[in-house]
This record gives C-alpha cells, structure tokens and sequence, in this order.
C-alpha cells in the first residue's frame, strides 16, 4: 500500500466519522472526536509529505489537510457551542480533500498502465500478463 493511498483514504475516512459523529453524539464528544481526528489527519499529512516521490498533487494536498485538521482542533477547543457547523466544515474539507485525492492517484495510476500498454504493445502485454499468472499458481 502506498503512503499516498494511505494518507487518502485514512483522511477520507476521518472527514467522514467527523461529520456523522457530530450529529450522532452529543456537542461534547464531538468535539473529541474532532480534535483526534484532527491530530490524526496531520500526522498521515506529515508522514506522507517526508515520503519520496508524492507527486504534485499530494506535495499541495498535504499542507492543505494540515491546515484543515489544524482548524479542526481549533474548532473543536477554542469555539462556542453555537459553532457546530465550524467542525462539521473541517469535516467536510478533510473528507473532500481525501476523496479528490484518492481521485487523482486512480487517475494517475490508469494513465501510468496506459502509458505501458502503448510501450509493451497487446501482444506483448498479454504474454506478461500470463507469465505472471503462471507464476503465481506455481507458488
């Protein structure tokens, strides 16, 4: 699995238990819930931006859900009660960024194997193709 898939998917994730849990539970809790999934959404940023070879996307991206779990703490803690849609913003942005990212790495991945269909050739793609199968089933 790849840092870039990783860091997505777990954002998309936290966005996503963000904005169901603050309605789900009480003010208080989701507040919590907010501020570690905050927390959470910085350090898989941070671990993916130190990784080698991100793309340019994700170099952009990662800053950004720094900032967008940064204001989820921030929300969380500092805010009134009344501020509730303050988190469910930071939700939202953390779930958004995650989905456009897991979007990009696809689309980067499908030119990636379009770009070596074309250089291989069907031909020669397939004959790959069933040389790794035969090798897999002698394992």
């Amino acid at each position: 699995m790849s840092a870039r898939f990783a860091t997505n998917f777990s954002v998309l994730l936290l966005g996503a238990a963000v904005l169901i849990l603050l309605f789900a539970f009480g003010r208080p809790l989701a507040d919590w819930i907010s501020l570690g999934a905050g927390a959470a959404a910085i350090v898989m940023a941070l671990f993916s931006f130190a990784m080698p070879a991100q793309g340019v996307y994700q170099r952009v991206a990662d800053p950004m859900i720094v900032t967008v779990g940064t204001w989820a703490i921030v929300a969380a803690r500092v805010m009134n009660a009344r501020s509730i849609w303050l988190v469910f913003s930071a939700g939202a942005g953390l779930l958004a960024l995650g989905a456009i990212g897991l979007v990009v790495r696809e689309i980067d991945l499908a030119r990636g194997m379009r770009a070596g269909a074309v250089r291989l050739g069907a031909d020669e793609l397939a004959r790959l193709s069933a040389l790794q199968g035969g090798a897999e089933a002698r394992r």
